[in-house]
């Protein structure tokens, strides 16, 4: 029987928001002092893992003993190890670890941001002097540089659909809107032998995508064009442009805007793939609440963005002279594939 009854307060729910603050800040500290990967190798003492971590005993006593209390930590007598998937996500030699998505996530700039909520909800926008959108804004060289965590499936997944096409055209020419760290693009020309990469993005930001591109074996075939999406020329054109985890900056009238700039770099009959968050038509806060936690950041980091819909993606690519928009999310992908041709 499905439960109908709606969702009650009681003081222990208020009490854990009103401090999640904590938890944020036990998980960051233990990163920030390689706590989990002291404990890679087994159960330690509180002492031992002071000496290690260069700490002091009773402040690393009462730290391990919270980060217990929400499980990130397990006691065994007066040790402490790491629980069930900590060496995947806690430990930073792991490929999946998870330090800097806290890293960005749980930044100061980032939680300095969300201090004005109140200011930016009377506002309907940032009220901050740096943002999101400020050109050479450095919180994306950080968002570039710490890309371990970004790998949930979205840049295979688009690979995935783009190269078999790909494979029956003449050329393979790709423009990357805001690039940053390169992983879509790259992806893809891991695959595509013949592709041929234009990274667009602030300066500050190419430089970590060119060593990217280096690290990866492409760069033979990477280019970067520096300047702002809305009023650099893109070249081209292109068979293929991306455009990955960039709507959700702006409105639906900004987005469109964008997307028809980029209609007019992408060549008959060539595609674009667009990634983003986003939520499906029936979604309600209740049911999916994380798209609807996301516009709060883009309330406070932005002037404009939020999270759009599947049906307000279709409607922006067509409305920019795209064709037959599909969607795809795949097993892993926390964000969704758009694919659209230009006629």
């Amino acid at each position: 029987m499905t439960n109908t009854e709606p969702p009650r307060i009681d003081s222990k729910q208020l009490h854990d928001i009103a401090r999640g603050y904590v938890k944020t800040a036990l998980l960051r500290t233990a990163l920030e002092l390689r706590l989990f990967d002291a404990l890679a190798d087994g159960p330690l003492d509180a002492d031992t893992l002071a000496g290690r971590t260069d700490a002091h005993p009773r402040g690393m006593r009462i730290l391990l003993d919270a980060l217990a209390g929400i499980g990130l930590l397990r006691t065994r007598g007066t040790r402490y190890e790491l629980p069930d998937g900590g060496e995947t996500y806690l430990v930073s030699s792991s490929p999946q670890f998870f330090g800097g998505a806290v890293r960005l996530g749980a930044s100061d700039w980032e939680w300095d941001a969300q201090k004005h909520l109140v200011d930016a909800v009377r506002h309907g926008g940032t009220v901050a002097d740096t943002h999101a959108l400020t050109p050479e804004f450095d919180y994306w060289e950080e968002f570039a540089n710490h890309t371990s965590w970004f790998n949930n499936g979205a840049a295979e997944l688009m690979a995935e659909q783009l190269v078999p096409w790909a494979a029956e055209r003449d050329s393979v020419d790709v423009l990357d809107i805001a690039c940053s760290h390169g992983s879509y693009g790259f992806a893809f020309a891991q695959r595509e032998p013949r592709a041929t990469i234009c990274g667009l993005d602030w300066p500050n930001v190419l430089e970590i995508t060119r060593r990217n591109a280096e690290r990866l074996g492409v760069a033979d075939r990477f280019r970067s064009l520096s300047g702002d999406m809305f009023t650099t020329d893109f070249g081209g054109p292109y068979d293929i442009v991306m455009l990955t985890n960039v709507l959700h900056h702006f409105s639906e009238r900004q987005a469109t805007e964008l997307l028809t700039r980029a209609a007019q770099a992408v060549k008959p009959g060539g595609r674009i793939a667009v990634v983003g968050h986003t939520y499906d038509e029936g979604d309600t806060p209740e049911t999916n609440p994380l798209p609807y936690m996301f516009s709060v950041i883009m309330l406070v980091q932005t002037h404009e963005g939020q999270t759009h819909s599947v049906p307000t993606y279709h409607k922006m690519l067509t409305a920019a002279g795209f064709e037959n928009p599909r969607s795809y999310a795949g097993e892993k992908a926390m964000h969704r594939l758009f694919i659209a041709e230009r006629p």
